[in-house]
């Protein structure tokens, strides 16, 4: 490979020939191979809406040059372009694991965008309209303050499709709890048998935790539009314009969409993420409810001959090498993996909200990749559950009825009849000769007939009369 050499504080760095990139980039790629991972496209977006709204507000607070402005947004520009894009990962090829604070990444984008700018103003410019990646591309900034705004942006950008999703798979649940309300089960606590419930209520819980989770989404991500962009290294806006504060949010909200803010205290937005992690927080939530939804419908779908039986799930896969026929809850194991891992992700996000130390929370590169990854993966996950699973179940009417009528605990509902201990008499009885409680109590003529019907009347025992 062909070289080049640039230089920076620290002195000479050899770069490859033809790399938008330079010295300190360089340094970041020889310091840190963690990973091999690429930046997410999110942070990447973010950072560049950065970068061309900073270029329109410094230009216009006369920080930089008409020309000089212009010149960085049309490099900003050609980085969003496909040719450009495709390449993304070449071009910004700081790994994730990286010094603290996001420096490296912030200086790769100051970096590639004055390399573009002056390509583009041509060799024959003049050297006062030069773009320099710390003087003009970073001017009015500091790492500080635009690495927490792009994390914030990506976040946003990212979770609007993670509330979608959360709310389409509510409706999905929803959708079943009005089929299936008339579809009588056995309710179980503790596993065992239980009251009578029916299908669609059990369905209605879920449908009503997802719906509450996707509020909680939208809530936290309100607090993801207070930025601190305009803080400078510390919050206290040293190297800023008057009027660079404002004029920047105006842009990002512009360019996001998002009714965007300035932080009431520049300070504490440097110093804590905890916004962070309140928004992972409700991530974090979904992917608990969401493993003790899958759980309860791996266990429904359970058998067919020696488990539940209760729901079919629509078959995607082969579900054995060895074991011809045998078809697995596939979509739900992928559902359960997913959510553990995004649960290892807020532990990692948690530990990096308390490791800041007085001006700066500097773990933020592994917060911000924690983040973005966990809530597109949850997202993705909880699209394929309801796509490929969660429309397609179909309940299975006859097992359903079955354990409905020969559960002992419909005996529940004849108890403030014959009393708690008679009850409990006949239960016991019941399970010993393997005949429903129902029969038993018919065969001992307990209740009328007429009485009988009325108490055990399907409306009746799932509450419907209630």
């Amino acid at each position: 490979m062909e070289y080049r050499v640039e230089t920076d504080s620290l002195g000479d760095v050899r770069v490859p020939k033809n790399a938008l990139y330079g010295a300190q980039t360089q340094r970041a790629i020889n310091n840190y191979p963690i990973s091999g991972r690429p930046l997410q496209p999110a942070l990447i977006t973010a950072y560049l809406r950065i970068k061309q709204a900073a270029a329109r507000a410094n230009a216009e607070c006369k920080a930089l040059r008409p020309e000089q402005g212009k010149a960085i947004e049309k490099a900003v520009e050609q980085l969003f372009s496909k040719t450009y894009r495709n390449r993304w990962q070449e071009i910004f090829p700081v790994d994730p694991f990286q010094a603290g604070a996001g420096t490296s990444t912030n200086m790769n984008f100051n970096e590639v965008i004055a390399t573009l700018a002056n390509q583009n103003l041509g060799s024959n410019a003049k050297a006062d309209l030069k773009i320099h990646p710390n003087d003009h591309v970073n001017r009015s900034q500091s790492t500080n303050d635009t690495y927490p705004t792009a994390m914030r942006l990506a976040l946003l950008d990212v979770s609007r499709e993670l509330v979608e999703s959360a709310e389409k798979l509510a409706q999905s649940f929803q959708n079943k709890t009005d089929q299936w309300k008339d579809i009588p089960k056995s309710g179980r606590t503790h596993l065992q048998d239980a009251v009578p419930i029916s299908l669609g209520q059990e369905f209605s819980g879920y449908a009503a935790t997802l719906k509450r989770c996707q509020g909680w989404l939208s809530e936290s991500r309100d607090h993801l539009r207070e930025l601190g962009i305009g803080g400078s290294a510390v919050g206290t806006g040293i190297t800023t314009p008057a009027r660079y504060r404002s004029l920047m949010i105006t842009e990002l909200s512009k360019v996001t969409g998002e009714k965007l803010r300035s932080a009431s205290n520049l300070f504490e937005v440097m110093q804590s993420q905890a916004a962070i992690s309140y928004y992972f927080g409700a991530v974090k939530i979904l992917a608990l409810e969401l493993t003790r939804i899958s759980n309860d419908l791996r266990l429904m779908a359970s058998g067919p001959a020696t488990g539940l039986n209760e729901i079919f799930l629509p078959a995607v896969q082969p579900g054995s090498s060895i074991m011809p026929g045998k078809v697995n809850p596939s979509i739900l194991e992928m559902l359960n993996q997913t959510c553990f891992y995004v649960l290892g992700l807020e532990q990692t996000a948690t530990f990096s909200t308390q490791a800041g130390q007085l001006e700066l929370n500097v773990m933020m590169p592994i917060l911000c990749h924690s983040t973005i990854e966990g809530t597109s993966l949850i997202s993705r996950a909880i699209t394929v559950l309801r796509t490929k699973c969660l429309d397609g179940i179909k309940p299975n009417r006859a097992k359903l009825k079955k354990y409905f009528e020969s559960s002992s605990q419909i005996a529940t509902a004849l108890s403030p009849r014959l009393g708690y201990q008679q009850t409990a008499e006949l239960v016991k009885e019941a399970v010993t000769k393997d005949i429903s409680v129902v029969d038993l109590v018919r065969q001992k003529k307990l209740i009328p007939e007429t009485e009988l019907r009325k108490l055990l009347d399907l409306d009746t025992l799932i509450g419907k009369n209630r």
